[in-house]
């Protein structure tokens, strides 16, 4: 097709895009440590974040559903046409949430637990948008609460053969989050989490090997997407892309 217009501002390979909930504009993070917001009606650079130490991982909007702002977000509603607050994440640990309101705030962070190997390859939000989840190098995925602190509330726990997280996604029932590591994928039950007596997690079928870089659940939480691979370094065998159809039970 025709290229309409380039959007040329990094100055190392670019890592992640995401399209603002609007559609009117998209968001670039990249090797070179910068997060940009584009303007798709002019093909301009609106606004640049600066604060990440190494290559930017993953890039979030807040779910439109909710009404919770950040410690230092104002307590205004929520404009439904645009997600007011954005979720960013690097490989070295690092994770920031931005005012998209508030050119000059500063990013509210948030801070690795302690003995916690720097990581961070993928994090979601929850359906309400009152929790964030990031995914570690050490089997683990962290949960953040907004307002309150900077700490972790719970670390989920995979076996220790697992791998490093590597993609997260929430359902839509906001208490089911499916989890991505090198040997498989697993959706775990949040609510179940603290119950000793029952696994908390049951293994979707699928993926044997390989890195498993995106998981893709669709609006309805009907259907959900996985894709995996090893950059041809262990051949192809690994590289799948497989489609799911969800089930509700009960």
């Amino acid at each position: 097709g025709r290229r309409i217009t380039l959007l040329s501002k990094h100055k190392k390979p670019v890592s992640v895009l995401r399209i603002s909930p609007d559609e009117y504009g998209v968001v670039s993070g990249a090797w070179d440590r910068a997060v940009l917001y584009w303007d798709l009606n002019t093909g301009k650079l609106a606004r640049a974040f600066a604060g990440h130490m190494s290559q930017i991982s993953s890039i979030e909007f807040q779910p439109w559903s909710t009404q919770v702002q950040a410690q230092d977000v104002d307590t205004e509603p929520v404009d439904k046409r645009a997600s007011p607050v954005l979720l960013t994440t690097s490989i070295d640990g690092q994770c920031l949430l931005w005012d998209m309101r508030a050119p000059k705030a500063l990013p509210q962070s948030f801070h690795l637990p302690k003995k916690t190997p720097p990581w961070a390859t993928s994090a979601c939000w929850s359906c309400d948008g009152r929790r964030i989840y990031v995914g570690r190098r050490n089997n683990t995925v962290d949960e953040y609460e907004l307002g309150m602190g900077s700490q972790p509330s719970r670390t989920l726990k995979l076996p220790m053969n697992s791998g490093p997280v590597t993609a997260l996604a929430m359902m839509g029932n906001n208490r089911s989050l499916v989890c991505a590591s090198t040997d498989n994928v697993r959706m775990w039950d949040l609510a179940s989490v603290e119950r000793r007596s029952s696994v908390p997690f049951q293994i979707i079928p699928g993926h044997h090997g390989g890195t498993i870089s995106t998981i893709l659940v669709d609006e309805t939480s009907r259907y959900m997407l996985t894709t995996s691979g090893n950059r041809g370094w262990d051949g192809s065998s690994n590289n799948v892309f497989l489609g799911y159809e969800v089930t509700p039970i009960g």
